[in-house]
């Protein structure tokens, strides 16, 4: 039996590996793992020995899982895998139709760690290459595993109008976790909002790009109706979300288009940045203003530092020139530390355009 040295509380990945026969250890306290799904890098060693960390909350366990070169996250439901070990090492194992998945760990506190193996089912395989998906390794076994794909996972996608799927497919399907319950959701979304059939192809990009069932329709149910998946796709790379347009709408403007509240987005202008412009006297400032301050890099900060120096009421278009000539409380200051003591801000940027330079 090989030891290997075991992790400290703060570190990540476990470095322990268990082989063949149990490590005796005490349970140690763990850190929450962080999620990191389908990180690979390198070769695959799903026939050997890796670690996984866990945490169980309200009937899920989430796995995160370690090899060599990769690690990937997953959830179960504690039904699935079943009496979990407590406060001494054991083992558990969870059955799926292209294989078995067998865990030897602990658990302590809601936190688990430990090592485990993935055997393929040899028969689900050979069904997978009469059915022209040959040459599968190890990783992508493994995640086939992980979504759960079995011989009704091919009837189901048959019944949907998928009789076939390619290679490429397949794995995209399985590396994107597009389980049965995923599937299911996205092709109810398809109905009931109105979306023509879509590919095998499509339906993996709006879930590499984390477009769902939930986030369509907190749109729809917003106000904003007929939204096609590819303008979905590009709020969801924007970062636009449901959340974000009523946060501004919550503020006194008016309904914010889709197109709008991207453009928002990324110009910097959200709830924070139009709030601390207020705070600081500008009440009734626009959102065509707000986006043309942060264009031109005046925030509440720059405005507060030029106020401190004794020059109060400033307007925001006079802010803005300000910033587009250069002229800062630091220049301002340096002008000032050699005697120039000017008036009023024009005379300031008057100075900084003769080429006077803090």
């Amino acid at each position: 039996m090989k030891k290997i040295i075991t992790t400290g509380l703060s570190a990540m990945l476990l470095l322990t590996v268990f082989h063949k026969e149990a490590v005796s250890q005490q349970p140690q306290p763990h850190p929450k793992p962080k999620v990191s799904h389908h990180n690979y890098n390198g070769d695959f060693d799903g026939h050997l020995p890796g670690t996984w960390d866990a945490v169980v909350k309200d009937g899920e366990v989430n796995i995160q899982f370690f090899g060599e070169h990769w690690s990937d996250g997953r959830d179960f439901t504690t039904v699935e895998l079943g009496t979990l070990p407590a406060d001494k090492v054991g083992e558990f194992s969870l059955t799926r139709e292209s294989g078995k998945l067998n865990f030897k760990g602990v658990f302590q506190d809601h936190w688990g760690h430990g090592t485990y193996q993935f055997n393929e089912n040899p028969a689900f395989k050979s069904y997978l290459a009469q059915k022209g998906y040959k040459g599968l390794d190890n990783e992508l076994m493994l995640n086939i595993f992980f979504t759960d794909i079995s011989k009704g996972y091919f009837d189901y996608l048959k019944a949907n109008g998928y009789p076939s799927i390619s290679n490429g497919q397949l794995a995209d399907l399985a590396q994107q976790n597009l389980t049965h319950k995923v599937l299911e959701d996205y092709f109810n979304l398809f109905k009931t909002e109105g979306y023509s059939h879509q590919s095998i192809d499509k339906i993996v990009e709006l879930r590499e790009h984390g477009v769902d069932a939930r986030f369509v329709n907190s749109f729809h149910h917003a106000g904003y109706k007929n939204i096609p998946l590819d303008k979905a796709l590009e709020l969801r790379d924007h970062g636009v979300n449901v959340e974000f347009i009523t946060s501004i709408q919550k503020m006194g403007y008016e309904k914010v288009s889709l197109d709008r509240a991207q453009e928002l987005r990324d110009h910097g202008v959200n709830p924070e940045f139009i709030a601390d412009m207020q705070n600081i006297g500008y009440k009734d400032i626009s959102l065509e203003k707000a986006q043309e301050l942060r264009d031109h890099g005046v925030n509440p900060e720059f405005i507060k530092s030029i106020n401190e120096l004794g020059f109060k009421d400033i307007s925001l278009d006079q802010a803005q020139e300000l910033r587009d000539h250069g002229v800062n409380a630091s220049f301002i200051k340096k002008a000032q530390s050699k005697g120039m003591n000017l008036h009023t801000l024009d005379d300031y940027i008057k100075l900084r355009d003769t080429g006077f330079n803090d």
